[in-house]
């Protein structure tokens, strides 16, 4: 119905200095294009505000958000922020266009598999920019399979809509672990770095049986690295920052470097 309400941006839109070339896509506040610049034919990515979110909210809080945490790490690794206004009375910005390709193509669509030392290499790049995002006070809230890019060995991170400051946990409030992605506490980016390892561990899984089962039995995987998991899932225990999940996987790599080198 919302749907209904909203009149795309249209191929061939200008925007001060960019123009519409595709839509890519919609998310919860937002409505993403592909857009160009007109002289040096650079392509970037235009956020805007879904209409009906003009309605029942302050939109500009929403653009406001992202582009202040994006402005204030800083970092390439994450996009840059170019430029924000309004077009058509609708808040927008547009944002640097990150290279790569996400983890869910690389492994379905190319084939691409990762054995347990190579996901745990990843894992240690993804740990090192939680880190960067969490010691500037924030946490990204999103880190889902399509907002993580491998691009020329490295990794890039993108979709920063959800990101916010750090809370303290409360452990008075229970939560669902469908929940756990999305508290404000550093323990939700940890729960996601848990599900990109495990992503990354299925690629390489081949069935045996028909009947279901926990990834603990599918997978044929160190206790080290099933330990870190759990903790990472808050099964057993759980890291503190991302920090402590930084050196158990390095602790982990180290010592299958070592067994694998005896």
């Amino acid at each position: 119905m919302v749907d209904g309400f909203e009149l795309e941006w249209k191929n061939g839109d200008r925007i001060n200095q960019f123009e519409v070339i595709a839509c890519l896509g919609k998310g919860s506040y937002g409505t993403a294009y592909d857009v160009r610049h007109i002289h040096t034919g650079d392509k970037a990515v235009l956020k805007r505000i879904r209409p009906y979110k003009k309605w029942f909210s302050d939109s500009m809080k929403y653009i406001d958000n992202e582009t202040a945490v994006l402005e204030e790490l800083n970092h390439p690794r994450f996009p840059e922020i170019y430029e924000k206004g309004v077009f058509k009375q609708t808040p927008y910005f547009i944002m640097e266009k990150m290279d790569g390709r996400t983890f869910e193509d690389l492994i379905f669509k190319e084939g691409k598999t990762y054995s347990e030392e190579e996901s745990l290499d990843l894992g240690i790049q993804l740990v090192k920019l939680i880190m960067v995002i969490h010691k500037s006070g924030y946490i990204h809230r999103d880190l889902r399979i399509p907002n993580i890019l491998w691009a020329s060995g490295v990794i890039n991170i993108i979709d920063f809509g959800l990101a916010c400051r750090i809370q303290r946990d409360n452990p008075e409030v229970p939560l669902l672990h469908k929940e756990y992605m999305r508290e404000k506490t550093v323990k939700s980016d940890l729960y996601a770095l848990g599900h990109f390892l495990l992503f990354l561990l299925y690629s390489s899984y081949e069935p045996v049986e028909q009947r279901q089962r926990s990834w603990e039995e599918e997978l044929d995987i160190s206790p080290d690295t099933r330990g870190l998991i759990k903790k990472l899932f808050r099964c057993d225990g759980s890291f503190e920052n991302a920090e402590e999940a930084y050196m158990e996987l390095m602790k982990i790599r180290y010592n299958k470097k070592m067994i694998r080198e005896e």
